[in-house]
């Protein structure tokens, strides 16, 4: 099936199943109730994407409204105490801290106690899905809240079970490595569970979190929009391309598995998604990993950050569907502006008497 194909459900915003519309609360409702899940005033997460959520960009966010994460990745003990301390430094209000239980591995248990001796305040775990229940005990314990990212329905059951305060739902429209294989609509269409519930997957706008809220969740977790932005650690040329791409521009692959197996992943097409056959496993860039200067092998899971040099045309550049509209590189304080401006539009449509 081709990326411009009708038929493929992925290529479209959110739907709103008819028999979920009728029963979903109203959506100032279903929002206020995912503000209060964050602690913010507006109901949106900024994805904590490897590498280029900085402390400067999810500190930005935060102090704009929604909620700020940085990515702690494969940073072990320090240096994951150093980007927490870094981040609150920057911003007086919450944010989020995102792990990666598969990839983090033993680091792990690290970047937990990290955040346990270095938040000076209560903070958010993301993780990107399920975390051990020995940490979440931790974080819970020490007054932290926990949000999960799930893509599938048993997933999200788990993670309920685990206590999480809000569950976010990753649909396949989604950049970077998918948790299952349903879009944004299935998902919804199924969750029938007690945490606030949050999409992922085609949100880049104030109008796309309308839907969302009216197709049943609370909130939105957006990754695409924030890569553009100023204060992200993405490749100049990453957020470039970004800018220039539309939802035909992407495609879902295999083919960036290094480091990161088992998982599909949506990214712009590039030579190394295009090619008959998977191209050989060479080195392309090099970027600084953990503080070490690496080479970047053509297949890498690793993102074109800032510290990157080569060919970053052919390494990972996540992208979703909402990608047509990022138009610009930006401050991220711009980008939650107009989410906010364009989300109270759409509120105020969907009150009016005419809809």
């Amino acid at each position: 099936m081709s990326a411009a194909d009708p038929a493929d459900p992925t290529q479209t915003q959110i739907q709103t199943p008819a028999p979920v519309l009728a029963a979903v609360p109203a959506p100032a409702e279903a929002a206020a109730r995912g503000c209060r899940a964050l602690g913010t005033d507006l109901p949106l997460v900024q994805a904590g994407m490897g590498g280029i959520a900085s402390p400067a960009l999810a500190a930005a966010v935060s102090d704009a409204g929604a909620l700020g994460t940085v990515a702690l990745y494969r940073s072990d003990g320090p240096q994951s105490a150093a980007l927490i301390a870094d981040t609150a430094r920057r911003t007086g209000r919450g944010f989020g801290v995102n792990v990666i239980p598969e990839v983090a591995g033993r680091v792990l248990a690290e970047q937990v106690r990290a955040l346990m001796e270095t938040a000076d305040r209560p903070l958010l775990l993301n993780s990107y899905g399920l975390p051990p229940e020995q940490h979440v005990r931790e974080v819970l314990a020490a007054g932290h809240r926990l949000l999960v990212q799930v893509g599938t329905a048993a997933d999200a059951a788990a993670a309920a079970d685990l206590g999480a305060h809000a569950i976010v739902l990753q649909g396949v429209e989604a950049g970077g490595h998918h948790l299952g294989g349903g879009s944004t609509a299935d998902l919804l269409a199924a969750y029938d569970l007690a945490p606030p519930v949050f999409v992922a997957g085609a949100v880049a706008t104030g109008a796309d979190l309308v839907e969302a809220l009216r197709a049943g969740a609370n909130g939105a977790l957006c990754g695409t929009a924030f890569v553009a932005t100023a204060e992200s650690a993405a490749h100049d040329a990453y957020k470039r391309a970004l800018v220039g791409a539309g939802p035909g521009d992407t495609v879902v692959t295999e083919r960036f598995s290094i480091g990161w197996p088992g998982r599909s992943h949506r990214v712009l097409r590039s030579p190394v998604t295009e090619a008959a056959e998977p191209p050989p496993a060479t080195f392309v860039a090099w970027t600084t990993v953990m503080g070490a200067r690496r080479p970047v092998p053509r297949g890498s899971a690793a993102a074109p950050t800032v510290e990157a040099d080569g060919r970053v045309d052919e390494m990972a550049r996540y992208a979703g569907l909402g990608c047509g509209r990022v138009t610009a590189i930006e401050p991220a304080a711009v980008v939650v502006a107009r989410f906010r401006a364009e989300y109270r539009q759409a509120l105020a449509a969907c009150a009016s008497p005419a809809r």
